[in-house]
């Protein structure tokens, strides 16, 4: 796990014990770090360069750690995956570390303290990335801020994105950095985040051995410096706790199948521009020629996932903009040098190349660092045959740079995956990796043109890297079950007039769209795709795919909205009772007004827009209402662990239903031998709402998953009028 890289005195050891004291200790991640999670790509921002987690450790932290895509309440689960052969957790990749470097050299740095004289230096290299903590910053780290500006927030910017970080440091080269994100959750522009970074040197110069700046240091010309992105990716992180029978810290921590230990391709396209990693075969289980370790038994793993694909995404960075160099005006933002390792069996200089060693911890001179920034490298003789934990390496250089000068470098962290309901299927086509490849070559082009439209343009004396064109704001949407009887389940939606109120103006002052005149229609639409996590939780609802129910042009708006409640309500008697789904309402203008960018870019042919599915509602399922004849029956029974006719299959796999229920009363459950596991208080929601069944999760009232086998339920009524008991049996088969 990345150690919490503050501070490194004993002063500072001292600041940050008492804060941990005062603040229950979770002042690292809150303070110096943000988690971009707006869009479908979400990631982890440190104020000091790095963007990701270090380390392979990932089963310790519930972060992201780079999630794509991303969705609404997940956590990455925690806990002793290194041990437990049956853990099952996915996600489709893992930044394990990705910063910025500045190497330079025959330049000028503070010598010992006190007297910090200026001390003829070969080289010099600030890094952060690494496998350790940020090298060359002034400490303590600084406070990220996030700035979210949604678009359904009535302050809301359209010439900025909806989330960004803003930060400022100072390094040990005389450079300082500013480096600022964007993230946006409309449809097109939500699989990227846009990294604008800024190096000016500005003299102000930190000490190697204080970790502080240095007062009144000389200016000096910098020349032959070099700027370095430097990422290390893995595409699946969970593969081998899903399919194997046997676990290392090497499988728990992320690097899934043990042959050669890794599993990526690359990808290099668009002249160097865009590289990215894919894996072997997007994660369904190693056929035994690839990896000759077992497998867990009757394919285990389908019981929890289904034919579903664990690694179906694209990952990796796209170059978008690079400053002039020597004053000769670049045709393509590529970079200098293109680097793309593996992160164990290259070679460099001669020597086995161990990027996990490559740090100045482990003694390594900083003249390597300037040498890896140089010299071009695809490492051709490791291959490309998928037995690869790639890190890829962006260059740019020599740069000189007088006082006060700037050299600005702007990427974006990009990822692309296939359509989710074959993701879920499992490929039955076999589109993975063309369709991938395909999905990140094409959000590309949507990164590079909101760079196109926001490029060179100031916001409140701010540099902007990007502008997009908004779609309709997104209607806030509520979803709740109104069956009435045993026999019709019903689902009632509610959504609001929030994209026909709306006015979105555009760099040149005028109205791009108005929502009395510019919205065209309401898409509603509905989800059943959830996300198992372990035997403790309940799945989430992730929502990567939806089906489109229903179409509301304008023309039929007064069909569905309600005076007296002052929304739009649909009636939704599609669903099945029990299984549990989640919708959200699409606002769209079908032919956009002419659009100006913030650079002042007039862009007239613009596809429809549409709102992304961030006003998603919370999970319903469709509920028979209670009745007074308790004829209460169970259903599945027995039940058998994701049958799909005995049971409610991979998105609750755990569920029991308890039907026709009087609108209170207590269930009791005991085991063969009489003792009480668990208690049900069936009774009306906080909001009144009536129901005639309940859920078991088959826990104990203590948490724990009770073994298969028989059991016995009791069911007192406590209903006024409905004066009943019943007694019965439940099977459960695993």
């Amino acid at each position: 796990m990345k150690k919490a890289h503050v501070i490194q005195s004993m002063a500072g050891w001292l600041l940050l014990l008492i804060f941990l004291m005062m603040t229950g200790g979770s002042w690292a991640q809150t303070m110096t770090e943000q988690s971009h999670k707006r869009g479908k790509l979400w990631e982890n921002i440190s104020s000091d360069g790095w963007i990701g987690s270090l380390g392979a450790w990932d089963f310790l932290v519930s972060m992201p750690l780079g999630l794509y895509p991303g969705f609404k309440d997940y956590y990455h689960p925690v806990g002793n995956e290194n041990k437990a052969v049956n853990t099952y957790a996915n996600a489709n990749f893992h930044n394990f570390r990705s910063g910025c470097w500045i190497v330079a050299k025959d330049l000028m740095t503070p010598g010992p303290p006190p007297k910090n004289a200026p001390t003829p230096t070969d080289y010099q290299a600030f890094l952060s990335g690494l496998q350790e903590d940020t090298y060359g910053i002034e400490l303590p780290l600084k406070n990220l801020p996030m700035r979210t500006n949604y678009i359904e927030s009535p302050d809301f910017d359209p010439l900025l994105p909806e989330e960004m970080t803003d930060i400022t440091f100072h390094t040990n080269t005389g450079v300082s950095v500013t480096r600022r994100t964007y993230v946006w959750s409309f449809p097109g522009y939500s699989d990227f985040i846009i990294y604008d970074y800024l190096f000016e040197n500005t003299g102000i110069m930190v000490s190697d051995f204080t970790s502080a700046v240095v007062p009144d240091f000389p200016q000096q010309e910098l020349k032959d410096l070099y700027f370095v992105f430097h990422s290390g990716i893995s595409v699946s992180t969970k593969s081998n706790i899903n399919f194997g029978a046997e676990l290392s810290p090497i499988h728990a921590g992320g690097f899934g199948w043990e042959k050669k230990w890794y599993h990526d391709y690359y990808h290099s396209f668009d002249d160097g521009t865009l590289v990215f990693s894919t894996n072997f075969n997007g994660g369904k289980e190693p056929p035994p020629w690839w990896d000759a370790s077992a497998l867990k038994e009757n394919q285990i793993w389908k019981n929890y996932f289904g034919e579903e694909l664990m690694s179906p995404s694209a990952f990796g960075w796209l170059a978008l903009y690079a400053s002039p160099r020597d004053g000769q005006p670049r045709t393509s933002p590529k970079p200098d040098v293109l680097r793309i390792d593996s992160h164990k069996g290259g070679r460099f200089q001669g020597m086995d190349l161990d990027l996990e060693k490559m740090t100045i911890g482990n003694f390594r001179p900083k003249k390597t660092f300037y040498d890896f920034a140089q010299v071009p490298d695809l490492q051709d003789k490791l291959g490309n045959t998928g037995n690869r934990f790639n890190f890829f390496t962006f260059s740019y250089g020599p740069y000189n740079l007088s006082p006060g000068q700037q050299a600005r470098f702007i990427l974006a962290e990009i990822a692309g995956c296939l359509d989710y309901r074959d993701v879920v299927n499992g490929d039955p086509q076999g589109h993975f990796p063309d369709s991938t490849i395909m999905a990140i070559r094409r959000n590309a082009v949507f990164a590079r043109n909101a760079v196109k439209w926001g490029m060179g343009e100031e916001v409140n004396g701010m540099l902007l890297a990007a502008d997009i064109p908004e779609p309709p704001p997104g209607p806030n949407c509520v979803a709740a079950n109104v069956s009435y009887s045993t026999e019709v389940p019903l689902v009632r939606v509610a959504w609001d007039k929030a994209a026909e109120t709306a006015v979105i103006k555009d760099a040149s002052g005028g109205v791009f769209y108005d929502g009395s005149t510019d919205l065209d229609g309401y898409r509603i639409y509905r989800s059943s795709d959830f996300q198992f996590l372990n035997e403790t939780e309940p799945p989430v609802f992730r929502g990567a795919y939806w089906d489109l129910i229903l179409d509301i042009p304008r023309a039929e708006f007064a069909k569905y909205w309600n005076e007296s409640e002052q929304q739009y309500i649909l009636m939704d008697s599609t669903v099945v009772f029990g299984f549990r789904c989640g919708y959200y309402v699409a606002a769209y203008n079908e032919n956009p007004r002419p659009w100006t960018s913030a650079n002042g870019t007039v862009v007239t042919d613009l596809p429809a827009l549409q709102n992304g599915d961030y006003n998603r509602t919370n999970p319903v399922a469709a509920s028979p209402g209670p009745v007074n004849t308790f004829d209460i029956y169970v259903v599945p029974n027995p039940y058998i662990f994701n049958d799909p006719d005995r049971s409610f299959g991979i998105n609750d796999p755990y569920r029991i239903e308890f039907r026709s229920l009087p609108e209170s009363c207590t269930i009791r459950i005991y085991t063969l031998f009489g003792d009480l596991i668990s208690t049900i208080e069936h009774e009306p929601d906080r909001f009144g709402n009536l129901s005639g069944s309940a859920v078991w999760n088959q826990k104990s009232d203590s948490g724990l998953l009770v073994a298969p086998g028989l059991y016995i339920y009791h069911i007192e009524s406590r209903t006024p009028g409905v004066d009943s008991r019943l007694t019965g049996k439940i099977m459960i088969i695993r």
